[in-house]
């Protein structure tokens, strides 16, 4: 069994490219984080990333854990892993909680992919605020998270979704 992140700043592509491999028939997680997001801003609550980062984060870790204990596929894609919320924890300069640092540390994945900040494709939402300079630092953040935990976060180039997909299932160790 392969867990396999694909990760970036906002805006980066790893949505359109976990659709590509889910219609390719390989076993696929959604982000979490914009989820929660819809979530919390129907029920009306500060429990965002922009008011309130740590609880935000709580709700996204219980989630991110169920997504990773449920995985049974032999390569399951997630959009986004666990250690991006010290990633986005770190971009605001707030405190890693002990049971996100101990998840991050125990729930390893096998590969991880980084998609770099495209200024080509970016773009804001309800769900997703930041601006593209923004991005670029969380993308910074993001991948110095994955290094402190010791994994080699692959860069998939600035390419097509069909030839990132391709990119990411030859480079997947086996």
């Amino acid at each position: 069994m392969r867990r396999v992140v694909i990760t970036g700043g906002p805006a980066s592509g790893k949505s359109s490219l976990i659709e590509s491999l889910a219609s390719k028939g390989y076993a696929t997680f959604p982000e979490v984080a914009r989820e929660v997001i819809k979530q919390q801003l129907e029920l009306g609550t500060n429990k965002v990333p922009w008011d309130d980062v740590t609880e935000f984060s709580k709700i996204v870790l219980k989630d991110q854990i169920k997504q990773f204990d449920a995985c049974i596929e032999t390569i399951t894609f997630f959009d986004r892993g666990i250690p991006d919320l010290i990633g986005y924890m770190n971009h605001g300069d707030f405190k890693i909680f002990p049971y996100l640092m101990e998840n991050a540390q125990n729930k390893r994945y096998d590969n991880v992919f980084i998609l770099p900040p495209w200024r080509e494709i970016y773009s804001t939402d309800n769900e997703r605020r930041e601006n593209i300079n923004e991005a670029a630092l969380i993308f910074d953040e993001i991948k110095k998270a994955y290094q402190s935990l010791n994994y080699k976060p692959i860069i998939v180039p600035k390419i097509s979704i069909e030839e990132r997909a391709t990119f990411i299932l030859n480079n997947i160790n086996g």
